[in-house]
């Protein structure tokens, strides 16, 4: 086979594995574990809740505080996965690819404390019997 032909291979197997633009991630493409979602669950059955305006407003806060950190957090984390992954296939240094890597692993492990603050914030805003039956929502889904 000439060189040519077996690039042409090689490329299209890996674009095959890693497409460019992927339509959606793998649950745990941002979360060292899988993440435990309560947020949209409690935005869906809000008023099996009775969520108090206090509590209403509180939860917008932590909705826009999160997000502000998430979204830029989520496109570092898409970058550095599609350049840990270009630069697995390319470069002969593992030591550099072991260290892209440990930089992605800890951008994961930020992503998912950030599901563990909410969750924490959750507790706190929630009374006790209102985040049990959020729980009981959420095992039930």
């Amino acid at each position: 086979m000439k060189p040519v032909k077996i690039l042409t291979v090689v490329l299209l197997l890996v674009n095959f594995a890693f497409p460019a633009t992927q339509e959606k991630y793998c649950s745990t493409h941002y979360y060292i574990a899988e993440p435990i979602k309560l947020m949209p669950i409690l935005l869906k059955h809000y008023r099996e809740l009775n969520l108090t305006p206090e509590q209403k407003e509180e939860i917008k806060k932590l909705i826009h505080t999160i997000k502000t950190k998430i979204i830029p957090l989520d496109k570092r984390i898409n970058f550095l996965t599609e350049k840990v992954r270009r630069d697995m296939l390319t470069l002969d240094n593992k030591i550099l690819v072991e260290g892209e890597m440990r930089v992605l692993a800890n951008l994961k492990v930020e992503r998912s404390l950030y599901n563990y603050i909410c969750i924490q914030t959750l507790k706190r805003i929630l009374t006790k019997s209102q985040f049990l039956k959020l729980l009981e929502i959420y095992k039930n889904q």
